[in-house]
């Protein structure tokens, strides 16, 4: 009987996988070690001890340390005696006072005269306020599945420590110990200790702490919303120091994720704070919110008319700054500025014409032969309007401008003058025919007129709705005729803060045309010696993954100071993780593309944020851009 049953047998196969996480929490953990690593259960993982802090911490300084992808995180701090300390900086004192008539540099001299006031400060605290001090170690434990992936871990490990101002240093030859000292009952090996020990005094060890990090608390803030921990969030996007050096955003998310909401809520509490916001509106989504009595902005058609005309012609006055103030890569750029008083505002502006006219006419039509002489008419129409090379463009009125018609008459005029060669004869009847619809034609009504775009308020919706379907050609110029007139708006008064919102970000992606792009780009870049900020708003980062405007794309990413990346999956979510370097919790956040939750970025800090509107904030934003 036995020896039939055992016949019947038969093997038994299950159609799940083995989930390897339940697997380890309910089976007995082995635990090994070597010189280099640690084994526990099926992870892998080295243990690494922090050997280097920065010179100056911020309240809740641990919180990034603490909370790092798939590492456990052991603090040690032993208290000492204050007195040995205190006659180790007193000598360090002297020697940097006394070496500093060595360094010939002026910026080792700040960073000596900046050590040495530090180090006073730290002795006043030890020795007069009588504050604790002791010895702070800092251990963590990277894992993973495998020895490939945790050699990327530990990459991204490494970067977000770096950025923090601390260096890691692998406990080689004694991981054992390291794991001792790590374990849940804890066994302090002095032998570990003394490998990351440095003193700190009890403030700063304790202000440290994650549960002491309020998520964000900028001074002179409000309230945006909560990270996943239920930590506030106060912004105050106009702070300057360490790594917030602007005032710029990009936010990124699909449609029906809460982008909209979320812009609104900032334009709101930002305008509520004094700053005046301009946006560039293709969706009229702003409408409803700019007419609310609490508000009283401006609505403007930018397709023509009586409110939202820009004469191309119209030059206008350039930011000027100084020389001290540009960047190296910026001093080969122009048009965005200039860099004393006697450089030419109309030279300038007749270089940002060129730029104009070849989006409109395009890059085949735009000849060298018609773009030299349609600068020789601009230079005389201009004169014979009164208007000289050095002039004060910003005291002429409006209406005492050129305006497009009278460019195509001046032209016409000329191509009937004796003794033209061929050449330029051919030129001049090819250029009026690319002006006659700007001038006498159909899109006369867009630019053949004195500038009528002069809004008052301090919330200005451009509504560019009507333009979307028009000619390529049309909107490209005069999207790009828009931006040069924001940037005037935002460079003007270096006192008042001004923010430039692009929203649908994609449609100003042109990668035959990047100029548009360029300029925003610039833009962004000279913002930091402003009181200005350029906000980005577009689905997805694919929208800039083109190679012809990626690296102007990438430019407006790395110079915003300010993200917010919402729920995303896909191909856009992979982008996404490349381009901002996304941790795995971060990715899982994403990927479940919950409405009004995504990553946001301020500076170097990054939050899980979840935003909060108030009733009264929903009431006031209005219908467009969806429920």
């Amino acid at each position: 009987m036995g020896k039939r049953k055992g016949k019947e047998e038969r093997a038994v196969s299950s159609m799940y996988e083995v989930n390897e996480n339940i697997l380890n929490i309910i089976s007995p953990a082995g635990i090994d070690f070597d010189n280099l690593h640690t084994s526990l259960g099926e992870n892998v993982g080295k243990i690494y001890s922090i050997v280097r802090y920065p010179y100056s911490n911020n309240y809740g300084w641990l919180a990034p340390l603490c909370n790092l992808e798939g590492t456990s995180t052991t603090i040690e701090f032993h208290y000492t005696e204050p007195g040995r300390l205190i006659s180790i900086f007193d000598k360090r004192i002297n020697e940097m006072e006394g070496n500093r008539g060595t360094l010939k540099n002026q910026s080792e001299k700040d960073q000596n005269d900046k050590a040495i006031e530090d180090l006073r400060k730290l002795v006043k605290r030890l020795s007069v306020e009588q504050e604790p001090v002791g010895y702070v170690n800092i251990i963590l434990h990277v894992q993973d599945i495998n020895e490939e992936r945790l050699n990327e871990r530990i990459k991204r490990v490494s970067s977000v420590a770096a950025i923090e101002g601390c260096n890691l240093r692998l406990l080689k030859y004694r991981q054992g110990k390291g794991l001792k000292a790590i374990a849940p009952y804890g066994i302090p090996d002095m032998d570990v200790s003394n490998m990351g020990m440095r003193n700190m005094p009890i403030s700063t060890f304790l202000g440290g702490f994650p549960m002491a990090n309020p998520g964000l608390n900028d001074n002179g803030g409000y309230y945006l919303g909560k990270t996943s921990n239920n930590r506030l969030v106060i912004l105050n996007m106009w702070l300057r120091g360490k790594d917030r050096t602007n005032s710029n955003w990009v936010i990124f998310g699909p449609p029906g994720i809460g982008k909209s909401t979320f812009l609104k809520i900032l334009l709101l509490l930002e305008f509520a704070f004094g700053t005046r916001i301009i946006m560039f509106d293709p969706e009229e989504e702003y409408v409803e919110l700019a007419e609310k009595p609490e508000i009283n902005g401006d609505v403007i058609p930018c397709a023509g008319g009586t409110k939202g005309r820009i004469n191309p012609l119209q030059a206008r006055k350039t930011a000027v700054v100084g020389e001290e103030e540009l960047l190296e890569e910026e001093k080969d750029e122009y048009l965005m500025f200039q860099v004393d008083e006697k450089t030419s505002d109309l030279a300038l502006y007749i270089q940002q014409l060129r730029v104009f006219f070849s989006l409109y006419f395009g890059k085949n039509e735009f000849t060298p032969g018609i773009s030299a002489i349609l600068e020789q008419a601009l230079i005389e129409l201009y004169e014979d309007f009164g208007i000289a090379m050095d002039a004060d463009v910003g005291s002429i009125p409006n209406d005492k401008w050129p305006i497009p018609g009278d460019l195509y008459d001046k032209i016409e005029k000329k191509s009937k003058e004796k003794g033209l060669s061929d050449y330029r004869r051919e030129n001049f009847e090819r250029l009026l025919d690319l002006l006659y619809s700007m001038a006498k034609g159909a899109d006369s009504y867009l630019w053949n007129g004195p500038t009528t775009l002069s809004p008052k308020a301090d919330f200005v919706d451009l509504v560019i709705s009507s333009l979307l379907e028009a000619d390529e050609r049309v909107k490209r110029a005069q999207f790009y005729n828009i931006m040069s007139w924001a940037w005037t708006e935002l460079s003007k008064d270096r006192r008042q803060k001004v923010l430039f919102g692009v929203d649908e970000g994609y449609l100003v992606v042109d990668p035959e045309y990047p100029d548009i792009m360029k300029y925003l780009r610039n833009m962004s870049k000279r913002l930091r010696k402003y009181e200005g900020g350029l906000m980005f708003i577009t689905h997805s980062v694919i929208d800039l993954s083109d190679p012809a405007v990626k690296r102007y794309g990438q430019g407006i990413i790395d110079n915003a100071c300010y993200k917010f990346i919402m729920g995303c999956d896909g191909k856009n979510l992979e982008e996404a993780t490349k381009t901002f370097d996304l941790s795995e919790n971060e990715v899982n956040l994403l990927s479940q593309m919950n409405r009004g939750y995504g990553i946001f970025f301020a500076g170097s800090t990054r939050l899980n944020l979840k935003v909060d509107v108030s009733d009264k904030f929903l009431e006031m934003m209005g219908t467009a851009g969806g429920r």
